[in-house]
């Protein structure tokens, strides 16, 4: 059986890196595996999308595009859709999802905004959670330095409080703030005015992120890695997907993560840094990892059901 993992790889972000490496890994017993990103059009007996194909936040097009790569892996084969986000906001593009995904063999989403929004257009789907969350954890005792992560877009108040908060809290701790690159050719624009570090591979992103005080970021892999590697972290919630996963960490945290706009450096230390907290992002870390090793092999399952 020939197994295609579709996602937006090979284009710089990391966040889809670390979801073609998980994928490949859990599916290499299911068949021969390749990787498969756009603007190629997918070719398989089973077509696995990733990441989040279902959204128009950034621009209508990305939503036709992925519509038609999902036509076109039902007509040679069978459709997945793999712990994947959505978020579509026109009512152009819900008044297709449902016509798109009738053809879909197979649909789970990684949190309950997706869920609900599919839900609310009379579409099923099964949750479970990113599939990026099953790296190995990669906690370390040696943390020194403040890491800033942002996306082009955010409103000019937004990115100049996290800047603001970014170097109060490095200033705080005797250390500078530096920008983080998770998406080349983006995360530059925002981070204009700081010290860039770009790493070019998901190892290489989850050492720096795990060797860090505290991170404060807006792309949801980046807090992803930074709960994986046991760093603090202080929010900015750009989008649906980062507000989805920040309450699902919060289950098992004693108070809510810091948020910008909003937090207060005195604050914020006082509530991440002490050995309680930490505890609990473990506990927080373990919970999410166990239901995206469900989801993982639900998927897995149903692969052998059709064979």
């Amino acid at each position: 059986m020939d197994v295609v993992v579709y996602g937006y790889f090979g284009k710089g972000n990391l966040g889809d890196e670390a979801l073609a490496e998980v994928w490949r890994g859990a599916l290499a017993e299911s068949g021969r595996v390749k990787l498969s990103a756009p603007l190629q059009i997918p070719r398989g007996d089973v077509v696995i999308f990733t990441g989040e194909p279902l959204q128009d936040r950034t621009s209508r097009r990305s939503l036709l595009f992925y519509s038609l790569a999902i036509q076109a892996a039902a007509r040679r084969g069978r459709v997945v859709l793999g712990a994947v986000g959505v978020d579509v906001r026109s009512f152009v593009g819900r008044q297709l999802l449902p016509r798109i995904l009738r053809r879909v063999d197979y649909i789970s989403v990684r949190d309950p905004h997706s869920r609900k929004l599919l839900g609310s257009l009379g579409i099923g789907a099964r949750e479970f959670r990113d599939a990026a969350l099953l790296l190995p954890p990669c906690e370390t005792h040696r943390r020194r330095g403040v890491l800033l992560n942002l996306v082009p877009g955010l409103p000019p108040g937004t990115r100049a409080e996290a800047l603001r908060f970014a170097r109060g809290i490095a200033r705080r701790l005797g250390v500078e703030p530096k920008g983080f690159v998770m998406a080349r050719g983006e995360d530059e624009q925002a981070l204009v005015g700081l010290e860039l570090i770009a790493p070019r591979t998901v190892d290489e992103a989850r050492e720096v992120i795990g060797g860090a005080t505290l991170v404060v970021g807006a792309r949801l892999h980046f807090l992803e890695f930074a709960l994986l590697c046991g760093t603090p972290f202080v929010a900015v919630p750009y989008a649906p997907k980062v507000s989805a996963f920040l309450a699902l960490v919060e289950r098992d945290l004693p108070h809510e993560i810091p948020r910008i706009p909003g937090a207060s450096v005195r604050d914020t230390l006082e509530k991440i840094l002490s050995p309680h907290y930490g505890a609990a992002l473990k506990v927080a870390r373990e919970k999410l990892q166990a239901e995206a090793r469900e989801g993982v092999e639900d998927v897995v399952r149903f692969l052998r059901a059709m064979a």
